[in-house]
């Protein structure tokens, strides 16, 4: 049912041509508000964004940025003023910044668009990059047959229940957020952590979506895990990792053949 829907819903979206120097981080999960490890995690990431602003056309966000991020009216998370100031002076020299929302930053909704320009995606999409058809996308939930998943995301995602949401205090959605996003960490193992090649659930997704789309490249997030895979001659999957532990990105010039991985 639902690769049915991503295939619809390729069928029916615009096409987003980019041409350029592309960026591809994820699962920073900075923390609301920032503790010392999430800052000198920020000023890892800006100065990578520093090194590299000569250079750098697109950035993309591909998800779980903040561990957790909503917007009410009036109100946005406290913090990340030195990602901000860096992404608001990338965004006036002309740096596009694409932000695809993860499980824990899925409420990100006007503030990016309004403050640094960036374009926000909340489902995964074809990108043609450079000329390359590429497939990008947080990677959750895609692949597999992960109904629970979907249904909590299903819930979490609806307009309804976000307006319920809106009306508690921040100070208790905060604490709440926190409080999962602690369960969620603990409850994860380091056998979790290793990439399982064909049992992958985004590798599935992937082969299933390229028996009707050519695509050449999969950038995906949510695993933790970075990697570069080969499909098939021709198509290769790509894992970010993260910004949490493996500090590893991945990159695709406009002399590039392919995405490359740092990690």
């Amino acid at each position: 049912m639902y690769i049915c829907t991503v295939k619809n819903s390729i069928q029916n979206t615009p096409i987003v041509e980019l041409h350029g120097n592309c960026l591809f981080v994820s699962d920073a999960h900075f923390r609301t508000p920032p503790d010392e490890a999430s800052m000198d995690r920020e000023l890892k990431l800006v100065q990578l964004f520093k090194n590299q602003e000569d250079k750098l056309q697109h950035i993309f966000f591909l998800g779980d940025i903040f561990d957790y991020w909503f917007e009410y009216r009036d109100v946005v998370p406290k913090g990340y003023v030195t990602l901000f100031a860096c992404l608001k002076e990338l965004h006036a020299q002309g740096t596009q910044i694409h932000y695809f929302t993860g499980n824990h930053d899925m409420w990100v909704e006007n503030y990016f668009t309004q403050t640094f320009g960036a374009t926000v995606y909340h489902e995964a999409r074809l990108v043609y990059i450079n000329g390359h058809r590429c497939f990008v996308g947080h990677g959750d939930g895609l692949g597999g047959k992960q109904r629970k998943y979907l249904l909590i995301k299903r819930i979490l995602n609806s307009k309804f229940n976000q307006r319920l949401y809106s009306m508690l205090h921040p100070r208790q959605s905060f604490a709440i957020s926190r409080f999962f996003s602690e369960k969620s960490r603990n409850s994860h193992d380091e056998s979790m952590l290793i990439f399982k090649g064909e049992d992958e659930f985004q590798v599935q997704f992937a082969r299933e979506l390229l028996q009707t789309t050519d695509v050449e490249f999969f950038v995906f997030a949510h695993r933790h895990v970075p990697t570069r895979y080969e499909l098939a001659p021709g198509h290769l999957f790509f894992n970010t990792g993260d910004w949490l532990d493996n500090f590893s990105y991945v990159t695709f010039g406009t002399e590039d053949p392919e995405p490359v991985l740092h990690s």
